[in-house]
């Protein structure tokens, strides 16, 4: 079925009958008409976490189990229970193919994933669990410098004063206990998807052409995870963010206002496609429903 949609963009060149500053830089629309049939909701981490019930290390209680703050877990709750479930759900009734995306081993227990993929893509994933491979790099008699010893005391320095060594080995046992949150998990004709070659395969066959993004974090996983942006755009995918149905961690100068996530969507929509809300995506296939 087909339907117009506002797909939503902030130009950084010059606007007509607008002074050529940064002021000018506000959000625009441009207007697609598209197919149901065509697009497909990608869902990109929607953990757990945030829930009493949900991804907890015992020995270090709820909040140290939380990947970047008790804030930072309930907004993304929050999030889930309120935007992307409610969306999802309405979306998925009229007829728009839900992906979830995530690692393998979050998703190999649940029934879809054996529609969602080949014997010869769970053979290589097999393979690819297995091998444990490093590469060397190889110097010969060409000076290191800076020197390898000053570089491994600064870069481990300032990795353990960003994420706490000592905690972090600790919060990494959190993934014996993540899962897909409740209000999200797969339904019967959702697909599950672990890397770009797959996920490509998946809308190939399906002739989707157009990605609407939710989850997080908006400037990590929704980018640059295997089935992200980068590598979805690089196919030639129109991939799109939803602006309610994402976030990522803040700090204590960005909190109030939520900056580092606005900052992320309008690099989103400069580089890989455009931006919407899930109400405005609803919206606009209801209203070609009702015609």
């Amino acid at each position: 079925m087909k339907f117009t949609i506002n797909l939503e963009y902030t130009p950084m060149s010059p606007v007509p009958n607008l002074p050529f500053t940064e002021s000018s830089f506000k959000r625009m629309a441009s207007q697609y008409t598209l197919d149901t049939e065509e697009i497909g909701i990608a869902l990109v981490d929607i953990w757990n976490f945030g829930w009493e019930n949900g991804a907890i290390v015992p020995e270090l209680g709820f909040e140290l189990s939380t990947e970047r703050g008790v804030s930072h877990a309930i907004r993304k709750r929050q999030i889930i229970e309120e935007v992307i479930a409610p969306a999802v759900n309405e979306l998925r009734q009229m007829g728009v193919q839900i992906f979830h995306c995530n690692h393998p081993f979050f998703l190999e227990k649940y029934p879809q994933w054996i529609d969602s993929t080949t014997i010869a893509e769970r053979e290589r994933l097999r393979r690819s669990m297995q091998e444990t491979s490093s590469e060397q790099l190889t110097t010969g008699e060409i000076e290191i410098f800076p020197p390898k010893e000053w570089v491994q005391h600064w870069q481990s320095q300032h990795s353990n004063e960003i994420n706490n060594w000592e905690w972090l080995k600790q919060n990494d046992s959190v993934y014996e206990f993540i899962d897909i949150a409740e209000p999200a998990k797969p339904q019967e004709d959702d697909l599950l998807v672990y890397d770009h070659a797959q996920f490509h395969r998946l809308l190939s066959e399906r002739r989707i052409k157009v990605l609407f993004y939710m989850g997080f974090e908006t400037d990590i996983c929704v980018q640059y995870s295997d089935y992200g942006m980068k590598n979805m755009s690089s196919y030639g995918f129109m991939c799109n963010i939803v602006r309610d149905a994402t976030s990522t961690f803040e700090t204590a100068e960005t909190l109030d206002g939520l900056w580092k996530t606005k900052v992320h969507i309008a690099y989103i929509e400069n580089k890989y496609g455009y931006s919407t809300t899930s109400s405005a995506l609803i919206e606009s296939i209801k209203k070609a429903i009702n015609q």
